[in-house]
């Protein structure tokens, strides 16, 4: 476990502020990943004022610059619709991909705290404001979201993926998040990446054909497979291949063979990672919520029902349901205990929409 999952930022509680009687309490969650970006800002009462969105905040994938950017950009837009702006929030909960590693989350709060204060002068007019940011990974508020902080495990699986759960005592495991070279599995990288296996195959006629052959073809506006390489490798960067997982979602349910077998072993890989936190958290006996976030579930019962199987081989009371709140919720959970107003919260934030592919 990275000492950044387990840091004391995550669920730290302080005081709560002395702010003068009736004045009102802003606060902004923020959950950032490899597609997309989403803020939040909420009264105290987790009333949603507004909504944000912005491009890629993972800075693994996207480089420091351009990550930062996003999230400055996503909470100004929310602020924008919630005619604030962000110097008007008293606290920020802030989830992002791609800093389980110390070194990794040190380095995006240096740059993120610099860049609050310079471009969005968060905490110029009070100094308190910086003390009550809250940075920690997507798959903390994720969690925090999903299960609404009672013991549960949540599996995310949008561009990359990775299970993390808490148990009744408070102990905390995960399993994956090893990023696309080496794991990532059940993720929609992984199932864009065995696409293109099961075309380059299907073409070689090593594998049966299959709808994707055209499907793909037609989202990279090529004429044949035989154009993948000058796609996949022609430039430095590889393309970000994870969005083609939607075609293979849609040939899925078009009732091609091979995307449906995709599909499946990529529900069980995700099964694979999250009962591998089930086992160290001891859950096997117990009654708990497994929730699911990221696009990849947009698939529904072609993925979700290999993932249910094989859970209930080992958890057989384990209830694999939506989450109760998505992230940028929980992020915004995370804002307000840091305020020690978790007592003033309502019972459930405004609905939102469903988020894309993370």
């Amino acid at each position: 476990m990275s000492d950044a999952l387990e840091s004391s930022h995550a669920f730290r509680r302080r005081e709560p502020d002395v702010m003068p009687e009736g004045q009102p309490v802003f606060l902004a969650g923020v959950d950032g990943g490899g597609t997309k970006t989403t803020a939040l800002v909420a009264d105290e009462r987790l009333t949603i004022l507004g909504e944000g969105h912005s491009g890629p905040s993972n800075f693994l994938r996207v480089g420091v610059e351009v990550a930062v950017t996003a999230i400055l950009e996503a909470l100004e837009d929310a602020c924008r619709r919630a005619g604030l702006v962000p110097a008007n929030l008293r606290a920020l909960g802030i989830g992002l991909a791609g800093i389980a590693h110390p070194a990794h989350y040190r380095r995006m709060r240096e740059a993120l705290l610099r860049a609050l204060v310079e471009r969005l002068a968060y905490g110029t007019r009070d100094p308190q404001q910086v003390e009550n940011i809250v940075l920690t990974t997507d798959a903390e508020i994720a969690l925090y979201g999903a299960t609404d902080g009672q013991p549960g495990v949540v599996i995310i699986s949008g561009t990359g993926s990775i299970a993390y759960g808490v148990n009744a005592r408070g102990q905390k495991a995960r399993s994956g998040g090893w990023g696309p070279t080496f794991g990532d599995e059940g993720s929609g990288y992984d199932i864009a990446r065995r696409a293109l296996t099961a075309v380059a195959s299907a073409y070689d006629g090593r594998m049966p054909p299959t709808l994707l052959t055209e499907r793909v073809c037609r989202y990279f506006g090529i004429e044949s497979p035989a154009e993948l390489p000058r796609v996949i490798y022609g430039d430095a960067t590889s393309p970000n291949i994870a969005p083609l997982s939607e075609v293979v979602i849609q040939a899925a349910r078009e009732g091609d063979a091979v995307a449906r077998e995709i599909l499946r072993e990529a529900g069980w890989e995700l099964a694979r990672t999250a009962i591998a936190v089930i086992k160290r958290l001891r859950l096997q006996q117990e009654a708990f919520r497994v929730s699911y976030v990221g696009g990849v579930f947009s698939a529904g019962e072609l993925i979700l029902e290999p993932i249910r199987q094989k859970i209930r081989e080992v958890a057989p009371k384990a209830e694999l349901s939506p989450p109760r709140f998505p992230p940028a919720v929980g992020a915004l959970k995370l804002a307000l205990a840091r305020l020690g107003l978790s007592d003033r919260e309502s019972e459930a934030a405004c609905p939102l929409p469903k988020l894309g592919v993370r």
